[in-house]
């Protein structure tokens, strides 16, 4: 092991893979299964399921697919600082990855109309990309503010393409700047972040009920945005600690498999309703429960078969597909986090 120092695997190091973004990454995912799994079994509401429909709405719908977002703009964040200092025509290479995200998007919209992978193409492509053409020197701060300004029109109006477009930029930012390894290297911040996002987020479950967030729109909108940026601090805070070992490796996996995983769970979850079109029968919570096993369960196998994968291949059957585009991709070596600081 060597220091976070060295030449190679500094935090400024735009080429070096950050494993904490792979463990949130992983987290996010996770969250997005079981998200999935009630619109594809085609789970209703009924007497019997509204506590437990509540609880779902409050803490798990809409609840992670922000964290995505952002993730996906400090991916493109240091995507971009890799291939325009390295590509003779870095958009061009750039733009052919998003081409290729919107195909398997596209694809993807037939098992699940809705599904993420086809906007964040198109947003990508019609945002993040002529963000690029921004001045250098000017391209952190205007992205950052316009992402904050987004952001908070979104909260305003009660979430919707403007979040997307808002936690995108800030992303593009944080990544392009260098603030997330800054972030990883003061653990400090983080803990002053977690603690106040959190205390936003349970003061505002305090004092609001159920019926005041579908009312008012704009209090769930912000306070998912407060509960992601506090699961995520959070779990980057967890990485200085002795469970960083089995965050590394339960979640590191599918991060970096996201893609591969993302699309494979949809396919299992189709291929489980049409064997089991009515989940409803198997328990009192209108198949809810019965849901939530299934999404650990697969979940559970997703992390064996990922982590068996990447033992045999750097890259998932996806990602390795995504990436033959000629942008000069991240190192593969990984800085890790540990009680001691940034380590590879």
């Amino acid at each position: 092991m060597t220091t976070a120092h060295s030449s190679v695997d500094s935090p400024t190091d735009p080429r070096s893979r950050i494993v904490a973004l792979d463990v949130v990454r992983g987290f996010a995912l996770g969250g997005i299964v079981v998200v999935n799994l009630p619109p594809l079994f085609h789970l209703g509401v009924s007497d019997g399921v509204i506590g437990f429909y509540r609880f779902y709405e409050d803490f798990i719908q809409n609840r992670f697919f922000p964290i995505f977002s952002f993730l996906f703009g400090i991916g493109f964040g240091l995507m971009w600082l890799s291939a325009s200092d390295r590509s003779p025509r870095p958009r061009l290479a750039l733009f052919r990855r998003f081409a290729f995200l919107a195909a398997i998007g596209g694809l993807h919209q037939f098992l699940h109309l809705g599904e993420a992978l086809l906007p964040y193409a198109i947003v990508g492509t019609v945002v993040l990309l002529p963000s690029t053409w921004i001045p250098r020197r000017w391209l952190d701060i205007i992205t950052w503010v316009l992402g904050a300004a987004l952001l908070v029109a979104a909260i305003a109006s009660g979430g919707g393409l403007t979040e997307v477009l808002g936690l995108f930029l800030l992303g593009f930012s944080t990544g392009h700047s260098g603030l997330i390894r800054r972030a990883l290297d003061r653990p400090g911040n983080l803990v002053l972040l977690a603690s106040l996002t959190a205390m936003i987020t349970v003061t505002g479950f305090l004092v609001t009920d159920y019926e005041t967030h579908q009312m008012h729109q704009w209090v769930n909108a912000g306070l998912g945005i407060t509960m992601d940026f506090t699961y995520l601090a959070a779990l980057v805070i967890l990485m200085r600690t002795l469970a960083e070992a089995v965050l590394r490796s339960v979640l590191s996996p599918l991060g970096r498999m996201a893609l591969s995983i993302y699309v494979g769970a949809t396919i299992i979850i189709v291929a489980i309703h049409v064997i089991v079109p009515d989940l409803s029968r198997f328990d009192t919570h209108g198949g809810y429960l019965a849901g939530l096993i299934i999404s650990m369960t697969m979940l559970a196998l997703q992390v064996v078969v990922s982590t068996v994968w990447l033992r045999f291949f750097d890259q998932g059957p996806l990602e390795s597909r995504w990436r033959m585009s000629p942008v000069p991709h991240l190192a593969t070596r990984g800085l890790t986090i540990s009680r001691r600081g940034v380590s590879s």
